[in-house]
């Protein structure tokens, strides 16, 4: 089987996209040679991480160019998969006008459709429409998560006998074996010291960090030895007016964290709040746990699928709930032991390789 994949979201720091591809293309080379051929599509810059890398010979790598904005990065897919002679098309969320081939869509969330107040009027206007035609378009559509393929039947119900449930993998790096001088000399390059409060994802209304910080500021007033907070993501669309309000409270903002210094931030805090308003999975949260760090998780949509019961969950429009988790997965050293031996089981069922074997499957499947 020969499949092109559109690697373009690479080296372009799109946060958890651009986290989901390095991982498949990750386990994607760490499978048997079976005789199946991938070309990943790239635009320049991710061309170029790719092309540093140690890839099997059964990959190869079509650069597209420096990068440019749809519509004409839609029209650069057509003539790159014409090039490829593709059998199978895999690609996150948007398809080309036209498809020489199979295609199948990968979708993290519908955030845009269940929420398009989180966006800029135009941006959830325009991924509602090409998205609604990628999935009426797809020969397979790949959720993330059980909760993302119930919001696809909800908008999209005519794709749900198409639809298939692939979990995303944990990658190697967030591991509980840091080197602890190493990870603290990493975070002085942020300026970090531990201990502190993490939490980890682009600064945007449906991460819920102002409503974290309220249930900061309220456990401060009775925990003097609270930790500090530190939050890494980002700065997203109507962001300005939250991030004076945390710098103001004491919050250290370092924007984007290189990806080789991510599993250190994870090592070293007290505690990883994911107090997401709406996530299609979440990775963050089996990262950190993958790192032995203690969870607090909203109880909302794709998380308590992910976390289980190796994480405490909390509404996440209740402040006060927050809050009493924060304090209790801080300072209840009984229940930080049991979490962390939980988390650590929960996130070792999540793995990279399965995730690429199952992405393949879904496509063999229908050629079968």
């Amino acid at each position: 089987m020969r499949v092109a994949i559109n690697a373009t979201e690479i080296g372009r720091n799109r946060g958890g996209n651009e986290s989901y591809l390095l991982g498949l293309l990750d386990g994607l080379r760490s499978l048997p040679d079976s005789g199946d051929r991938l070309t990943l599509i790239a635009c320049q810059a991710g061309a170029t991480i790719l092309s540093a890398q140690s890839w099997p010979g059964r990959f190869d790598l079509v650069d597209t160019g420096p990068w440019s904005r749809w519509p004409s990065y839609l029209w650069q897919q057509t003539q790159a998969l014409r090039r490829t002679r593709a059998e199978w098309y895999l690609s996150t969320f948007l398809l080309p006008p036209v498809i020489p081939c199979r295609a199948g869509v990968l979708i993290h969330d519908l955030s845009f459709r269940a929420h398009p107040d989180y966006f800029p009027i135009h941006i959830a206007l325009y991924m509602a429409m090409l998205v609604g035609w990628a999935v009426r378009r797809a020969q397979v559509v790949i959720a993330l998560s059980e909760f993302t393929r119930s919001e696809l039947e909800r908008f999209y119900p005519s794709a749900l006998p198409k639809t298939r449930v692939v979990y995303p993998g944990v990658s190697r790096e967030f591991t509980t074996e840091g080197d602890l001088a190493i990870d603290r000399a990493a975070l002085r390059e942020y300026g970090i010291e531990p201990p502190y409060i993490l939490a980890v994802g682009n600064i945007h209304p449906r991460k819920n960090l102002g409503r974290l910080l309220d249930a900061y500021e309220r456990l401060r007033q009775v925990r003097a030895d609270l930790p500090g907070m530190v939050w890494v993501g980002v700065e997203r669309w109507g962001s300005a007016q939250l991030q004076q309000r945390a710098r103001a409270t004491g919050v250290q903002l370092t924007g984007r964290v290189a990806p080789e210094h991510l599993p250190a931030f994870y090592r070293q805090a007290a505690l990883l709040v994911y107090p997401s308003l709406y996530e299609g999975f979440g990775l963050p949260a089996l990262e950190a746990m993958a790192c032995g760090t203690p969870v607090v998780a909203s109880s909302t949509t794709s998380l308590p699928e992910v976390v289980g019961d190796a994480a405490l969950v909390a509404d996440p429009t209740d402040v006060a709930a927050l809050s009493e988790a924060m304090a209790r997965a801080l300072f209840d050293e009984t229940l930080r032991a049991q979490w962390r031996t939980r988390g650590l089981a929960r996130a070792g069922q999540f793995n990279w390789a399965t995730t690429a074997e199952r992405v393949l499957a879904s496509l063999k499947a229908i050629e079968a």
